[in-house]
C-alpha cells in the first residue's frame, strides 16, 4: 500500500510519498502553459462577446482560471502543505474554494459555486483521505452563504435574481455536500481495504520470514535462524554452543513409524527448551540433532545446563502408540576456545568444536555401556 497519509516513506524518511491512483503528476511548467492557453481563450471570448452580455471585467477571468489550474498542481499543494499533501487541509481547501468563488461571482453565476466546490472536495479527499470532508463541507457552506448574502445586498451581480437564485444556490449546496460526504465514505472504504491488504501482506511476509528461519516440524530455529541468532549475540563476552544428539532415535523411528518419530522430536524439543534459560536459543540442525546457543553464562552454568538437558531427555516419552526412553549425547564448545588468537569466530567453527565434543561423549557412553543419559563434560 502506498503510504500517502503522512507523506513519509515506509522506512521512516521524510521524502514525499508516491502519487496515489488518480493523483496529479503534472509538472509545473506544463500547467503554466495550460494556464496561459486558458487565459488567451478567455480573453478572446470576452473580446468577442457583446458588451451587454459581459457582467464582469475580462481580467477577472483571465487571471482567475489560470490561477485555479496552478493551484490544482500537487507541487503547489505540497508547498502550501509544508511538503505534504495531508497538512494544512483547511488552508488548502479554503484557497481552492475562494478562487472558484472569485471567478464565478463577478459573472453572475455564483449560484453554481457549490458544484465547483465539489471538484475541490474530490481532489483533496483523494490527496488527503476521508479526513478532508469536514473542511470541504464547511468551506462550501460558508462561501455559498457569503456569496448569496452579497447578491441579496446587491454587491454582486446574478443571472438568477430573487427567490430563484436562493433556491438554486440551496439545492446546489445540498447536492455538493451530499456528493462530498459520499466521496469521503468511498475514500474511507478504499483506505480500509488498502489497510486490510497491507495487514495481509505483512502477515504473509512474517509467515515467509518465519518459514525461512524456523524448522517446520518443531517450530524452533533452523540453521539460517541459528546463524542470525549467533550474529545478534556476537557482542556477548561469554558465548557457548551445546550440540545435542538424540540416542536411539532411529530405533524408535524404525519400530513405531515416522509419525511417532516426528512426535518424539517435538516432545524432545519442548522438554529441552523447558530446561533452558529464557534467552537461550534452540535450533534443529537436521534429523535428530539440535544446537543450543547460550549467551552471557560462565562455564559452570553452561555445564549445568547441559546436565539438566541430558537428564530431562532421559525421562520417558509418551508417543500415544508407545512409551519410549531415549538419551542424549551433548557436546559443549565455548567461543573463546575456538578463537585461536582471532577476534572473529564463525558459528561453523563453534559448531564443529561442539560436534567433536559430542562424539567424544558418545564414545565414552559406548565404552561404559550405559543405557541412560550421560553427564556431559564441563
Amino acid at each position: 500500500m502506498v503510504n500517502r497519509s503522512r507523506g513519509h516513506l515506509p522506512g521512516g524518511g521524510d521524502e514525499p510519498p508516491a502519487p496515489v491512483a488518480g493523483q496529479s503528476t503534472q509538472r509545473l511548467p506544463v500547467l503554466v502553459a495550460v494556464a496561459l492557453g486558458v487565459a488567451v481563450v478567455v480573453a478572446v471570448v470576452w473580446w468577442l462577446l457583446p458588451a451587454e452580455a459581459v457582467l464582469a471585467p475580462w481580467w477577472t477571468q483571465v487571471l482567475g482560471w489560470p490561477a485555479i489550474l496552478l493551484v490544482r498542481s500537487d507541487l503547489v499543494q505540497r508547498a502550501l502543505g509544508g511538503g505534504r499533501l495531508d497538512n494544512r487541509v483547511w488552508l488548502r481547501v479554503a484557497l481552492g474554494g475562494t478562487l472558484f468563488a472569485l471567478v464565478l461571482a463577478p459573472t453572475g453565476m455564483g449560484f453554481l459555486f457549490p458544484l465547483y466546490a465539489v471538484l475541490v472536495a474530490s481532489v483533496h479527499l483523494q490527496w488527503t483521505g476521508p479526513g478532508a470532508w469536514r473542511a470541504s463541507v464547511t468551506v462550501t457552506v460558508l462561501l455559498s452563504a457569503l456569496l448569496q448574502l452579497l447578491v441579496v445586498r446587491g454587491l454582486l451581480p446574478t443571472l438568477l435574481p430573487g427567490t430563484a437564485g436562493v433556491m438554486v444556490m440551496g439545492t446546489a449546496v445540498v447536492a455538493s455536500v451530499a456528493v462530498a460526504v459520499n466521496i469521503a465514505l468511498l475514500a474511507r472504504e478504499r483506505e480500509a481495504g488498502a489497510a486490510a491488504l497491507e495487514r495481509e501482506r505483512r502477515a504473509h511476509h512474517a509467515e515467509l520470514l518465519h518459514a525461512a528461519t524456523h524448522d517446520a516440524l518443531t517450530g524452533q530455529l533452523n540453521r539460517t535462524g541459528f546463524q542470525q541468532a549467533y550474529d545478534e549475540m556476537t557482542g556477548e563476552q561469554e558465548l557457548a554452543v551445546l550440540y545435542v544428539d538424540l540416542d536411539r532415535f532411529k530405533a524408535v523411528n524404525d519400530e513405531h513409524g515416522h509419525a511417532a518419530g516426528d512426535r518424539l522430536l517435538r516432545l524432545a524439543t519442548q522438554r529441552l527448551t523447558a530446561h533452558l534459560r529464557p534467552g537461550d536459543r534452540v535450533a534443529r540442525l537436521g534429523g535428530d540433532e539440535f544446537a543450543v546457543l547460550v549467551a552471557g553464562a560462565d562455564r559452570p552454568v553452561v555445564a549445568a545446563l547441559a546436565r539438566r538437558a541430558a537428564a530431562a531427555l532421559e525421562e520417558p516419552f509418551d508417543l500415544g502408540c508407545a512409551v519410549v526412553r531415549i538419551s542424549a549425547s551433548i557436546g559443549v564448545a565455548h567461543r573463546d576456545d575456538c578463537a585461536d588468537g582471532r577476534e572473529d569466530v564463525s558459528l561453523e567453527q563453534v559448531l564443529h568444536a561442539a560436534d567433536g565434543d559430542m562424539y567424544r561423549v558418545k564414545a565414552l557412553r559406548s565404552r561404559r555401556r550405559e543405557g541412560g543419559g550421560l553427564t556431559t563434560t564441563s
